[in-house]
């Protein structure tokens, strides 16, 4: 491990100036504007691993195009797939940024800017430990790596070309640099990741927007009638109000309850990092509980209606909230989703008309053993790099696309991430500091070193 540890200081600058390079590009999947960027992107990636000497190519999709490279490695360890994603999310609201969101910069032993953590920070110390063991002459396992462009918007082109591509992918090992520490330097093994389906509910009212005055009494407000809607959806002590919701869900066993409380979270210091007690979710149930083990369902947004200053007296035509939901094992996304849009169009009440928009079954949930070879490897490699036993966390997040590739390339995965609270991913001012680089960077070489 000394050695790796001096390769990485050695080659710090370089380090530093190639991760900045990635994180300039603008490759927003979510918006169509940046598709060259995300190209760009996923050919710089290319390049990069060619490299390293791997053989890569672009797969060309309908959507964005999905980076595949392989390094042919010792045929009597196991293969390992790497996954990962090199699209971010929209940068805004950009006033909200300290400084431009892809234009890297170092502060205070942090870099910022979008995606660095989620993904790209991730993703470049797998690569930059690959240059150290390459360099090293280290006896490697065969490695493949799968990066996609559109994690944050649905991997279309992931669900729809596994199938064809299964082969290709074959492996043992599936190695998931997308997750976090429960505490700052803490290693931490991540043993489950909820499903994901969402929606938009749209209730109509009158053909346009009228007169509140006149027809204020006499015609019902769509607002009126979403915000009772919404509302209906949550009984008094938080649980999910559908009928049959919870009708799949598997009760975690004992032993994984009694391992994912033993991790050590201060929800006293949680709940004031986020400046808001711990209330959400089903009551009675402990906080660690109602975020790994439980499902939800969540108003992500919702509006409708003049929106903006002073106010303007109208009863809207229409009004919608967007909805997702976390799923647990047991649950199937599509009936889940098929299950709750047909309870909220049963709530519409005379005078509108509810339409459901833009269904999404994203993912299953996916659940692993803690006493799975290949968690047991990571364990083993996770104390040679820190020193310590790691903890074991069950993950509230979606990385919808994990249990399909998983199932697709017959592998094990094992999710093992330094992502923490402070990076604010998906905000403005996402950072990772250098520290959590240089952890992720030490894990890799670990793992990859006993597998």
């Amino acid at each position: 491990m000394k050695n790796f540890l001096d390769y990485f200081k050695a080659n710090h600058g370089r380090f530093m100036s190639e991760w900045m390079e990635l994180l300039s590009f603008k490759s927003i999947s979510a918006d169509p504007a940046y598709r060259d960027d995300c190209v760009a992107c996923a050919e710089w990636l290319a390049g990069h691993l060619r490299g390293l000497g791997f053989s890569a190519e672009l797969w060309k999709t309908d959507t964005l195009p999905l980076l595949y490279g392989e390094l042919p490695g010792n045929p009597n360890k196991p293969t390992v797939l790497f996954y990962g994603h090199y699209d971010v999310q929209p940068a805004d609201p950009l006033e909200l940024w300290d400084s431009p969101p892809f234009e890297p910069t170092i502060r205070g032993g942090r870099m910022y800017a979008r995606g660095a953590e989620d993904n790209k920070g991730q993703v470049f110390y797998f690569l930059k430990a690959l240059e150290a063991l390459g360099a090293a002459g280290a006896d490697l396992p065969t490695i493949k790596v799968m990066i996609e462009g559109e994690e944050e918007s649905g991997s279309t082109a992931m669900h729809e070309g596994l199938s064809a591509w299964g082969s290709k992918l074959k492996a043992d090992v599936l190695m998931v640099c997308d997750t976090g520490v429960i505490q700052p330097s803490v290693p931490t093994i991540t043993m489950g990741l909820r499903g994901i389906a969402h929606f938009e509910v749209r209730v109509h009212g009158p053909k346009t927007d009228l007169h509140s005055g006149v027809y204020g009494g006499v015609v019902l407000n769509p607002l009126q009638a979403l915000a009772s809607i919404v509302a209906s959806l949550h009984g008094e002590d938080g649980s999910v109000a559908v009928p049959g919701f919870y009708d799949c869900v598997r009760e975690a066993s004992p032993e994984d309850r009694r391992i994912a409380n033993a991790a050590p979270i201060d929800t006293a210091a949680m709940s004031a990092m986020l400046g808001v007690d711990l209330a959400g979710g089903e009551q009675g149930r402990a906080p660690l509980e109602r975020r790994g083990f439980r499902p939800t369902l969540e108003i992500n947004g919702i509006g409708g209606g003049y929106q903006g200053k002073g106010n303007k007296t109208v009863i809207p035509s229409y009004g919608f909230a967007k909805i997702s939901m976390r799923l647990v094992e047991g649950m199937d996304p599509e009936k889940t989703l098929a299950l709750v849009a047909s309870h909220i169009r049963g709530l519409a009440p005379k005078g509108t008309r509810v339409e459901i928009l833009d269904e999404v079954a994203a993912g299953p949930a996916l659940n692993l053993s803690v006493n799975s070879p290949v968690i047991q490897t990571a364990r083993e490699a996770l104390k040679r790099a820190f020193g310590c036993e790691p903890v074991y966390i069950w993950e509230g997040a979606s990385i919808p696309i994990v249990a399909e590739l998983a199932a697709a390339s017959g592998t094990q995965p094992v999710m093992i991430g330094f992502g923490e609270e402070g990076d604010l991913i998906h905000a403005p001012n996402e950072s990772f500091s250098l520290r959590q680089l240089e952890e992720g960077y030490r894990y890799v070489t670990a793992f990859l070193s006993l597998v």
